[in-house]
């Protein structure tokens, strides 16, 4: 029974490392996956004082280099994990941006 246990244990080591490879590809190489975006608050700061909305949103993502536009309402719960793509705008009780931020 322990050579079989042995076995086992050798066969799951050998699963949990494979999960550590990488796939092997070059990167920029077809399927390979682009490098993150990162975000530029300095250049989403002219939306401080302007009202949120659709078109505003888009603005600031694409000013910002953003791939995510997260907005924060006054009062509201939010995750505090750091994504550099991420661009943060700081809403008033009146839906008006008070702060750009990344993250």
């Amino acid at each position: 029974m322990k050579k079989g246990m042995k076995q086992w244990g050798a066969a799951a080591a050998v699963l949990a490392l494979a999960g550590c490879t990488g796939l092997g590809g070059r990167p920029g190489a077809p399927g390979a996956s682009a490098p993150p975006a990162t975000c530029d608050a300095a250049a989403a700061q002219f939306a401080v004082g302007q009202s949120f909305g659709p078109a505003l949103e888009r603005d600031v993502r694409a000013r910002s280099g953003a791939s995510i536009v997260r907005w924060l309402s006054p009062g509201q719960a939010v995750t505090m994990e750091f994504n550099p793509a991420r661009l943060n705008l700081t809403l008033d009780a009146r839906s008006r941006i008070t702060k750009v931020a990344c993250g």
